[in-house]
C-alpha cells in the first residue's frame, strides 16, 4: 500500500514536471514569435524607403523650383548684320544719362569701371556684340515703339569702333516689366533692322552703374 502511494506520488511529479516543461517551451516558442513578428513589424512601420523617398522629392522639388524661376536672366536671339547670330549675353547694365535711360547688353564682360569713361565702346574687344536700348528718363513701365510715342531706340555696335557704326532698328518695340529710377531694369524687346537685314527678340535685366557714359 505504502509502496503503491509512493509510485503514485513520483507519477504526478512526473506529470507535473512534463507539463510545466511543455508550458515553458509553449511560452518561449509565442514569445519568440511575437518578439519576431514584432520586429518585422517595427522594421516596416518605420519606412526607411519611405522616409528617404519623402526626402528625396522635397529635395527634388524645390531645385527645380530654384531653377525655373530664373527671372534675372538677359536673354536675347537673331541676326546682327554683318556681326551674325547674337551671341550670349554675359553682362547687362543700364545707366542714366542726358535725360535719357540706356541699357547696355554686351556678349562680352563689361562692368560699371567700363562704362564710366565716355565712348567706352572702341575700348572693349573687337569680337564684342553690343545691343544698346535707349527710352526717355521720364519713362517708367510699358512699352515704347521704334519711331512712336512712347519712343524707344534699340541700336547694336561692334566692340572696337566707334559708335558712329551704330546700327539702328527700324522698327520694334521695348517693353519695361521694371524701371526703378537709378535701379535695376528688366523688360522684352522685339525690334527688326532694314539695312543690313536684321533682328533681335528677347529678354533683359540688367544692374543700375552710376555715372556711367553713353557707348
Amino acid at each position: 500500500m505504502n509502496q503503491a502511494l509512493g509510485g503514485g506520488r513520483w507519477r504526478g511529479r512526473a506529470v507535473a514536471v512534463a507539463l510545466a516543461v511543455l508550458l515553458s517551451a509553449c511560452g518561449s516558442n509565442g514569445g519568440s514569435d511575437s518578439t519576431g513578428s514584432g520586429g518585422t513589424g517595427g522594421t516596416t512601420s518605420t519606412g526607411g524607403s519611405g522616409a528617404a523617398a519623402g526626402v528625396s522629392g522635397t529635395s527634388g522639388s524645390g531645385a527645380a523650383a530654384g531653377a525655373t524661376s530664373d527671372d534675372g536672366a538677359t536673354n536675347l536671339s537673331g541676326t546682327l548684320g554683318e556681326l551674325g547670330a547674337v551671341e550670349p549675353i554675359v553682362s547687362s547694365l543700364v545707366i542714366s544719362n542726358s535725360g535719357e535711360t540706356l541699357v547696355y547688353m554686351s556678349t562680352v564682360a563689361i562692368d560699371c569701371d567700363t562704362l564710366s569713361t565716355s565712348r567706352w565702346l572702341g575700348s572693349i574687344d573687337a569680337s564684342a556684340q553690343v545691343v544698346e536700348i535707349v527710352v526717355k528718363s521720364s519713362f517708367s513701365t510699358g512699352t515704347a515703339t521704334v519711331g512712336g510715342s512712347p519712343s524707344a531706340e534699340v541700336n547694336y555696335a561692334k566692340g572696337g569702333r566707334s559708335s558712329s557704326y551704330e546700327q539702328n532698328a527700324a522698327s520694334g518695340t521695348v517693353t519695361f516689366t521694371t524701371n526703378t529710377p537709378k535701379g535695376p531694369v528688366a523688360g522684352t524687346v522685339d525690334a527688326k533692322y532694314s539695312n543690313p537685314a536684321g533682328n533681335v527678340k528677347g529678354t533683359f535685366s540688367a544692374e543700375f552703374c552710376d555715372g556711367g557714359q553713353g557707348y
